[in-house]
């Protein structure tokens, strides 16, 4: 019998096993997040003088940037240019009555006074805005400016990081912040080979991006089931990490529920293959619940953070209804949709597909089709005699031009009496947190006395105070992705104030 003596020779140990090398990095500021807040903050950063890390937990940059399609701000050239009079003051107080004055007024002003100046600042940065507009029928004050395309931002913003120094750490999520004598001096990370990343910086400015995808998180929140959509990785990771060393959270709880769509795996808003059928919950037509009744005024579905709150005080699953003739008038020009859907399906733009898209989601359950309405409810599980007489109820008002239940605008007043009947189901879409932990007018993050902890900033939606019970789409246009790419900015300037202020 022959024996075989192996022996491991250093080289062989290196194959054997996998072999970890910490990485330990020095810099002024670290940002966490990589979206458009985050970038931002970056550049401005590098911009400053600062030496800048800047991590991120997915593969790439973006986050929810790379879903934005327009941001508010008040006095911009674009505004200017088309001799819009909203003043600073106008919208501030307007946005502060809408939220009720559950906000950080400070905070939520000196963004407001900024948000013009940022968007010469985009411009300059090389993303050209593309128009200035409302989503809104009868809206002077269009405050809503549009990008030339979604990702623009933060792609740009990658760049000039890039060119500019920065340092750039993709597949590097942020675990931990380092605290020492009571001051927050760094971020401890991993990145995609299970390695310890270290960066030191007395500056730390948190921007993942809120808590999105923690769908427990929001339940406990909320009490409200939704479907997380946008950017994937928005789990509350900078949040919770502020929160471990002392941060306290400011009127978390309320989301930005985008209201009802029609299921559809990977689409968010109407930017997908679905979109010409999602954006049927967009247009005024007849909602009911689970067993037929109408429990809302359907105009609201323009302004989605409003038709959310009814929305959600349904079932599972909440229901639009409409006939043959409908269908017809939304395919055909010079008539489509009464509704834009973002900036995805244009108000009067005809759709050409929905046929095919009924046709396909009657297969995975999700449409459901009768000659005649109680065929379509039997089929939807709902009470075939309460929704035939909540469709006679809307056929009535709609041919006597008034309703007379919840008083629906009659441009949205549509007759359901000619089949085919057609219903569709959906779910509460959310598109992001929108509190965070409590800042100051700095972005600073404060402790339970309100006192800064220092070092430790948060922007976007880690940072809380800018919401009340429910997103403004009435004033404040775009605000999410605005008060991301202003925080961002203000946060750098308050660092390099203290800077100042140090020497």
């Amino acid at each position: 019998m022959i024996k075989l003596k192996f022996i491991l020779t250093p080289v062989a140990l290196l194959l054997a096993f996998q072999v970890y090398a910490d990485e330990t990095l020095h810099s002024d500021v670290v940002v966490v997040g990589a979206g458009a807040g985050g970038t931002v903050a970056a550049v401005s950063a590098v911009e400053n003088g600062l030496k800048t890390v800047l991590l991120e937990k997915n593969g790439y940059t973006g986050g929810a940037g790379n879903f934005m399609e327009g941001s508010f701000a008040v006095e911009s050239p674009l505004q200017k240019a088309k001799g819009i009079k909203l003043t600073p003051i106008e919208a501030f107080n307007n946005m502060a009555q809408y939220h009720h004055w559950r906000i950080n007024a400070p905070l939520l002003k000196k963004f407001v006074d900024k948000s013009g100046e940022t968007i010469q600042w985009v411009d300059d940065h090389g993303v050209h805005w593309k128009e200035v507009k409302t989503a809104w029928r009868d809206k002077p004050e269009m405050t809503w400016h549009i990008y030339p395309k979604a990702g623009s931002l933060p792609a740009a913003m990658t760049k000039i990081f890039k060119e500019k120094g920065g340092t750039l750490l993709t597949s590097t999520p942020a675990q931990k912040l380092i605290v020492k004598d009571g001051k927050v001096v760094g971020v401890e990370a991993v990145n995609v080979k299970k390695e310890k990343v270290t960066v030191y910086a007395p500056n730390v400015i948190l921007a993942t991006g809120g808590y999105n995808f923690d769908e427990k998180m929001v339940k406990d929140l909320t009490g409200i089931d939704m479907v997380p959509v946008g950017a994937p990785g928005r789990t509350g990771d900078g949040i919770k990490m502020a929160m471990a060393v002392g941060a306290v959270g400011d009127n978390m709880g309320p989301m930005m529920m985008n209201g009802a769509f029609m299921p559809a795996a990977g689409e968010a808003i109407c930017n997908g293959p679905n979109k010409e059928l999602r954006a049927m919950f967009r247009q005024g037509l007849l909602y009911v619940d689970g067993v037929g009744n109408r429990f809302f005024n359907e105009e609201l579905t323009i302004d989605w953070p409003q038709a959310s709150n009814a929305i959600a005080r349904t079932g599972e699953y909440t229901y639009i209804v409409f006939d043959e003739n409908t269908k017809k008038e939304f395919s055909t020009k010079g008539k489509g949709y009464p509704n834009p859907c973002g900036n995805f399906i244009q108000r009067h733009q005809a759709a050409t597909q929905l046929d095919d898209l009924l046709k396909a989601n009657e297969k995975l359950g999700n449409v459901f089709i009768g000659n005649t309405i109680e065929e379509a409810a039997k089929k939807a599980g709902m009470d075939p005699e309460v929704l035939k007489k909540t469709a006679a109820n809307m056929t009535k008002f709609a041919k006597q031009g008034k309703d007379e239940q919840f008083g629906k605008d009659p441009y949205y007043l549509r007759a359901i009496d000619q089949g085919p009947f057609y219903i569709v189901r959906g779910k509460i879409n959310a598109l992001t947190s929108l509190n965070g932990v409590k800042v100051n007018e700095g972005l600073q993050v404060l402790d339970k006395h309100d006192r800064p902890i220092p070092g430790l900033y948060a922007i976007g939606h880690d940072a809380g105070g800018v919401y009340g019970d429910s997103y403004d789409l009435k004033v404040g246009e775009g605000t999410a992705s605005s008060f991301a790419i202003n925080s961002g900015r203000m946060a750098v300037e308050d660092i390099v104030a203290k800077n100042k202020a140090a020497k």
